[in-house]
């Protein structure tokens, strides 16, 4: 397989992509999908068209304006799972300084009066926010995007992950949402500080449930093993960068390996999700739900693939679950660009990684960022560009999109190919030491820490013995499941419980003497819970490698 014939059948789904605005539910999303199932069928690779229904979110228009200034003029846009409030919402602007801060339980009380009834104006719009405003009955939000370019993102205050189950329903956003720039952000604010102000927005978003293709491809191997390859195609307007790139990446990395002339050790299969923007990575956590028991008991990998090949994208970022060889990652990059990533760091919340409670060993995902950074954008590449309507074809960097195609071949060559998978257990395990203790110095003293820190030091121990692979395998999965889940297996953590040991991270900054007797009895069985979990964990994957010593 030439690399010309990536870039031939690359530029094909780019083009058919470019007039396309392929938002979850919509002709043009189902149009998408059409494009990558006639490519597939084109180039004579067997494909499957799975269909999924999703609770969808799809933010159609906002506005901001000031009755007593109507000469000022703002462009918003509101948010995916934001309250549709069409016939407007009219309050007090108050200006949230602590927003950003770490609130304690005891001055909560004051902050939540300080907000309540007014339309707050914050430098922040995360749903965990979102949440705490619902509660403290604060009328709606008016967010300040936080670097300086104009465009205005879209983005999603739905704090569930996929779609919900019946008790999940009271989460979601009772208030209008929105956002401005930062340049209008910092007009209306000098406007504020001179007097008080009120202010009208308004929201329409539409909420609705609709079936979205889930197209698959399935390239066996001699075992039931295989990884997973997977990107959403599903996107905010065109798209261009996030995620036609990465589903033209995938594309390739079909056409690659269906052509492959030797048998594969083992299979891949390659997943192009829907509902990654407007439901909340809806396509991903419904196919770790309807697949659970392939995926638990055949999954070996999983890579995710958003936003390569973007125009400046010229450094390269690893994210990885930590399981992975540091040395092993790199030289895929070596291989093709001659120099290893700036940085491997920690898998963050979000890129469609539903599949922690299916027992998959590694995750991991290629990120490009600019050599200089000017805008707080987290995907296409860091363009200013991202999330907006100026995600266009001009975005692409095809040089650099054959780039990342030709490192995820290496990796996926070695993957599909060597018997062994490419773990570092120890690696992993000082990894999660060295987080522990970063967490434990977060939390009150009362909360110790050290029974797990106990457990980890004799794995430490443990694997310097010698162990079969499947007990090493087996012991990662367990130790990812704490690592990066809170809940059990069968329902994905809210969208913003992240971090290392996200059960234990919501004790974070919170100190005895700063907390009521109610809350304080709560952090305190949070803890109890979460230590016996982990410690259950911990214990469980000890035992694994013990029975699986060489």
């Amino acid at each position: 397989m030439q690399p010309s014939e990536w870039q031939i059948i690359m530029r094909q789904l780019l083009d058919a992509f470019a007039s396309l605005h392929r938002l979850s539910g919509s002709e043009d999303a189902e149009r998408g999908a059409e494009v990558l199932c006639a490519l597939l069928e084109q180039h004579g690779i067997p494909f499957t068209r799975e269909s999924c229904a999703l609770w969808l979110s799809d933010p159609l228009s906002a506005s901001l304006t000031l009755p007593d200034y109507p000469a000022m003029q703002f462009q918003a846009k509101t948010r995916s799972f934001s309250a549709s409030c069409p016939e407007g919402c009219e309050a007090e602007l108050f200006y949230d300084r602590q927003s950003m801060s770490f609130v304690t339980d005891k001055a909560s009380a004051a902050w939540a009066a300080s907000v309540r009834g007014k339309l707050v104006v914050a430098d922040q719009g995360f749903e965990d926010y979102v949440q705490r405003l619902m509660q403290a009955g604060a009328a709606g939000l008016i967010h300040i995007w936080g670097s300086a370019e104009t465009a205005l993102h879209e983005e999603t205050v739905g704090p569930i992950w996929g779609t919900p189950v019946p008790d999940d329903a009271v989460r979601y956003p009772t208030i209008p949402v929105i956002t401005i720039n930062q340049p209008q952000g910092q007009a209306l604010l000098s406007h504020l500080q001179q007097q008080p102000v009120r202010a009208r927005i308004t929201t329409e978003v539409h909420e609705h449930v609709a079936r979205c293709s889930l197209p698959v491809v399935d390239i066996p191997g001699r075992s039931d093993e295989f990884v997973l390859l997977s990107s959403h195609y599903d996107s905010w307007h065109q798209g261009l960068t996030d995620n036609a790139t990465g589903n033209a990446l995938c594309l390739a990395m079909a056409l690659a390996f269906s052509r492959s002339p030797q048998p594969l050790q083992r299979g891949l299969r390659i997943a192009w999700w829907p509902g990654h923007s407007n439901a909340r990575y809806g396509g991903s956590a419904w196919y770790a739900d309807s697949h659970r028991a392939a995926l638990l008991r055949h999954a070996v990998a999983h890579i995710n693939v958003d936003s390569p090949g973007c125009v400046d994208g010229s450094e390269l970022v690893i994210n990885a679950s930590g399981a992975e060889s540091p040395t092993w990652l790199n030289q895929a990059l070596y291989a093709v660009t001659g120099k290893p990533a700036e940085r491997i760091t920690p898998l963050g919340k979000g890129a469609d990684q539903s599949f922690w409670g299916v027992s998959i060993p590694l995750h991991f995902a290629l990120r490009e960022t600019p050599l200089v950074r000017t805008t707080l954008s987290p995907g296409s590449g860091g363009g200013w560009w991202w999330h907006t309507e100026e995600d266009t074809q001009d975005k692409v960097d095809e040089a650099l999109l054959l780039r990342d195609a030709q490192i995820h071949y290496h990796w996926l060559q070695q993957l599909l190919r060597e018997d062994v998978l490419p773990t570092d257990p120890q690696h992993y395990l000082q990894q999660l030491s060295d987080a522990l203790a970063q967490l434990q110095s977060a939390v009150d003293p009362a909360f110790s820490l050290q029974t797990w820190a106990t457990w980890l030091d004799a794995l430490l121990r443990e694997c310097a013995s010698s162990h079969h692979p499947s007990s090493q395998q087996a012991a990662i999965t367990l130790w990812h499941r704490l690592r990066y889940r809170a809940s059990d297996d069968y329902h994905p953590d809210l969208s913003y419980h992240g971090g290392a040991f996200p059960g234990m991270q919501l004790l974070s900054g919170h100190r005895r003497e700063n907390c009521s007797d109610r809350y304080w009895l709560m952090l305190e069985t949070q803890y109890m819970r979460q230590l016996a979990r982990g410690e259950e964990l911990l214990k469980e994957s000890l035992t694994v490698l013990q029975a699986g010593r060489q």
